[in-house]
């Protein structure tokens, strides 16, 4: 009985001993090893690495030095994932690139082949989605996005636009010159001296056409409709004039403004001799929904 007992004492004690050793082998490993963990001496936070240090470029440089036959790093090459070199690209006027526009036609199809039917009874919906957030305070510049239909190429070359701009008045949506507020026109391009290869802005409404609403990397247009009259946003107080964009979609773009300062001629607002618009970018992926 008395030999049994000891046996059993013998047993538990080795186990005790085994997972002892065990336990600070595994210490030792993780101490060792910095798959999992930064071994630079300053706090995780101050990588950037909140609670946990994931080594999002972090260097470890400046290491403590233990154990037999170990040294400190006294030089370090800073580098990242090949992917991660893409994210600034997306980040960086990413509201420049739209990755996907949903176009939703409504009512009676402008052009139609059905004479009878007035183009004032339809209209379009666009929904644009974009790579980076769509500034709302004038921080991105003069830019905005397009909606060409056949009617730009075939009718009378309308182009659904919302734009976003300081320093020049026109629209009524508009408080003053230096109000940045998105907005929405119906314009028409043309050949313009002072644009060179680039088209210009010949012909603008004052008044808005539907809705514009922007939210994060959200674009909406909305209720925008196949006919519309207003005022020429170069002579508000004058004639009305009446833009028929229509609604059978043929592309949707981002563009820049880029204003040619006034040297005397009459433009909107009397401040400029040109709009220019530049760097038309297609979006990514368009969606027509019938």
């Amino acid at each position: 009985m008395k030999a049994e007992k000891m046996r059993n004492y013998a047993i538990v004690t080795a186990a005790a001993i085994f997972l002892a050793t065990t336990s600070l082998l595994f210490a030792s490993a993780e101490s060792v090893f910095s798959y999992d963990k930064n071994q630079a001496t300053s706090e995780t936070n101050a990588c950037g690495n909140d609670f946990f240090p994931i080594n999002i470029g972090c260097q470890s440089t400046g290491s403590q030095t233990q154990g037999d036959e170990n040294g400190v790093a006294l030089t370090a090459q800073q580098t990242f994932p090949e992917f991660l070199r893409e994210i600034p690209s997306k980040i960086v006027d990413g509201f420049l690139t739209i990755k996907e526009a949903i176009i939703k036609p409504f009512g009676a199809i402008d052009p139609s082949p059905d004479t009878l039917v007035r183009p004032g009874m339809g209209g379009l919906n666009a929904f644009l989605k974009t790579h980076g957030l769509i500034p709302e305070n004038g921080e991105g510049g003069a830019f905005g996005y397009g909606i060409l239909t056949e009617n730009t190429e075939s009718g009378d070359g309308s182009i659904v636009v919302a734009t976003t701009h300081a320093g020049v008045l026109d629209s009524i949506e508009q408080a003053d010159a230096s109000d940045p507020k998105w907005h929405g026109h119906i314009v028409m391009l043309g050949t313009v001296a002072d644009c060179g290869a680039d088209p210009g802005v010949v012909g603008i409404s004052w008044e808005q056409p539907g809705n514009v609403i922007i939210d994060g990397k959200t674009a909406r247009l909305t209720d925008i409709p196949n006919e519309f009259e207003a005022h020429s946003s170069f002579n508000p107080s004058g004639m009305t004039e009446t833009f028929n964009p229509g609604n059978v979609v043929q592309q949707v773009v981002s563009f820049k403004l880029v204003p040619i300062p006034s040297s005397g001629g009459s433009v909107p607002n009397g401040d400029l001799d040109a709009i220019c618009v530049t760097d038309i970018t297609p979006a990514e992926n368009l969606i027509v929904k019938q």
